[in-house]
């Protein structure tokens, strides 16, 4: 028994210990918080003036009253906005109203729609979808032309991130608040409140309500925030705003700290700083158990968000770019009050935008005087300038038609020509200079300046301005030439047309043999009738018969045309022609046209009314 004594003996201190060591575990000192919520801690208790106890008492109902301030505007509609649902319905609207308008498009003639979906950073107008389109690419992580949900979207990770890291925020409140609760709660209660040596002997009945009804606006005005705060981050849609958004959300939690620290009386700041922390118990399963509280409630909170907010959102986001952007963006409409009738152009892609600058593009590019390559010299390279609005309205308006019988001779041949009667007038060649740039620029030929350069150009659809400056070359001047686009709806000046009626005085009345341009203009006719009706008439069930009359025409020649003396598609008589599509082919064709029997009929070699045609 003596032998055993000395271990008991140990057995014993170590056992009292590790009993003494688990209970200062067991608690922890808890300081009360250098915040203005704890100046009626010490409201009464410490030696000030009266001005600074009415001061801290301003200053702890101006903190009540910002922070709640704050909460309820945040809940407001006028702050917390419209869902993003609410955006696709006015999509639909500006899709259908605005987006394919005509009178938006670009000088590129690109339609609006198109312009706002690509990025087009000089877009004035419709700049709400332009930065709608901008926030839905960026928050979802999406091309441009991406249509379908891609695997990685930043913004719904940053907005995820930034509402646990909010949530994180408000928790600590929560727990700042309850351990100051449990703070106040084990000082000994009291009628009247002992206080002396920085610590709290007892603390009134009535202090103690007091601090309870502070605590409980702290829990009200969290709460409030946190469903806000939450509502409001889930509802940004800017990634660029989020971070902002929750660190400025952080700040309103701040304002009891920033009142304290910066405008608070320095005797109740110091006071408060000295006070001595309480001792609060805290066990083992209480930790565990608040442990448990703080993972449920946060992953409660977070999974409720994405499925009520964010995956909502990210399906509303899809259905609003697809309303804003979706299907096919390349076209333009307008509509014609005098018909009735809405038609349609096809503009560019979006993969086409600033490839290749249009005619408007390239005159101001030469004419805006940024640098010295488009500055221009002694007269602009493209831009006819007009001498008032008026005028400057007109010339907009004005069909190729009269503007090619505003001028009395035919430019080419009067002009542009070495033995031209006007080739030496420095203003007219001015001016003629800058139309046959303008004539090469619209078929794509930049670096061209004559005629003879662009004669393989002179038969296409839109070449209006080419066949006016170049009326020889391009066969307005020869009545044999191909009969398509021969006219003054089709760009060749009246007077160079006169020219080619000229001609005609010493012409045989012989029928045309079958040349290159009689086979050109008859293998031409698919594409010019088309064009002009802006129909593939190719489709259509008169084809046929005009496929059969084409054929006749190719075999046959002029003879054809007493089997086929009228065209089916456009119901134009081919000896008497049409105005606004060909020349009537009376001139290659006046035995077969009876020209020296019908007075109606232009375009006759004066031969023929000399009675010499064959019979």
């Amino acid at each position: 028994m003596g032998a055993s004594s000395p271990a008991l003996s140990l057995d014993y201190l170590s056992d009292v210990r590790f009993r003494t060591s688990r209970r200062v575990q067991e608690f922890t000192e808890v300081s009360f918080e250098e915040s203005a919520w704890s100046i009626p801690l010490l409201a009464g208790l410490i030696d000030v003036g009266i001005f600074d106890t009415m001061f801290a008492s301003a200053l702890v109902l101006l903190n009540l009253l910002m922070q709640s301030a704050f909460s309820i505007i945040l809940l407001t509609p006028a702050f917390m906005g419209d869902e993003f649902e609410s955006k696709i319905q006015s999509a639909q609207s500006w899709r259908t109203s605005v987006a394919h308008d005509e009178r938006y498009m670009d000088l590129a003639g690109t339609s609006l729609v198109t312009r706002v979906c690509n990025g087009d950073g000089s877009v004035i107008l419709s700049t709400v979808q332009a930065t709608l389109v901008e926030h839905v690419n960026s928050f979802l992580g999406m091309e441009k032309d991406e249509f379908t949900l891609p695997a990685f979207r930043p913004g719904i990770l940053l907005c995820m991130l930034c509402i646990v890291l909010w949530t994180l925020c408000i928790y600590k409140e929560f727990r700042r608040i309850w351990v100051q609760l449990e703070a106040a709660a084990g000082i000994p209660k009291a009628f009247a409140t002992s206080f002396g040596e920085n610590t709290f002997d007892t603390m009134s009945w009535g202090r103690f309500c007091l601090l309870l009804l502070t605590y409980a606006c702290r829990t009200v005005i969290a709460s409030v925030l946190l469903v806000a705060g939450i509502l409001w981050l889930a509802r940004t849609t800017s990634i660029s705003e989020l971070m902002l958004n929750a660190v400025a959300l952080n700040a309103i939690l701040d304002v009891d700290e920033f009142l304290f620290v910066g405008m608070t009386p320095i005797k109740i700041q110091h006071a408060i700083q000295n006070l001595e922390p309480m001792q609060v118990k805290y066990s083992r399963r209480r930790s565990e158990c608040e442990s448990v509280v703080h993972f449920v409630s946060l992953v409660a909170l977070v999974s409720c968000t994405y499925f009520f907010q964010l995956a909502p959102l990210t399906d509303a986001m899809l259905d609003l770019k697809n309303e804003l952007c979706g299907g096919n963006q390349t076209f333009v409409v307008g509509f014609n009050p005098d018909t009735q009738l809405t038609h349609g152009l096809v503009t560019p892609t979006g993969l086409e935008i600033g490839r290749n600058l249009t005619l408007s593009e390239l005159g101001v590019q030469a004419h805006k005087a940024t640098s010295p390559e488009t500055t221009p010299g002694e007269s602009p390279t493209y831009l006819l300038f007009s001498t008032d609005k008026n005028s400057f309205n007109t010339d907009n308006t004005r069909s190729i038609e009269l503007e090619s019988g505003m001028s009395p001779f035919c430019l080419e041949t009067s002009i542009l020509n070495p033995d031209g009667l006007y080739h030496n007038d420095s203003s007219l060649r001015e001016w003629t200079d800058a139309l046959t740039r303008n004539a090469a620029a619209s078929i794509g030929l930049h670096d061209v300046r004559s005629c003879e350069e662009m004669r393989g150009m002179c038969n296409g659809v839109d070449n209006r301005l080419l066949r006016m400056v170049c009326g020889e070359t391009c066969g307005c001047t020869d009545p044999y030439s191909s009969a398509w686009y021969k006219v003054a709806a089709q760009g060749c000046a009246p007077v160079c047309l006169q020219i080619a009626q000229a001609s005609l005085s010493g012409g045989s009345c012989e029928d045309a043999a079958k040349d290159a341009d009689w086979q050109v203009f008859w293998r031409t006719y698919p594409e010019a009738v088309s064009h002009f009706y802006g129909a593939d008439v190719t489709q259509t069930l008169l084809w046929p018969f005009a496929q059969e009359t084409i054929n006749a025409m190719l075999q046959d020649g002029c003879a054809a045309l007493s089997q086929f003396p009228t065209d089916v598609m456009t119901n134009a008589e081919w000896c008497s022609g049409m105005p606004q599509l060909f020349r009537p082919l009376s001139a290659v064709c006046p035995q077969s046209c009876g020209c020296g029997q019908r007075a109606d009929l232009a375009h006759c070699p004066t031969s023929c009314a000399s009675g010499n045609s064959t019979e």
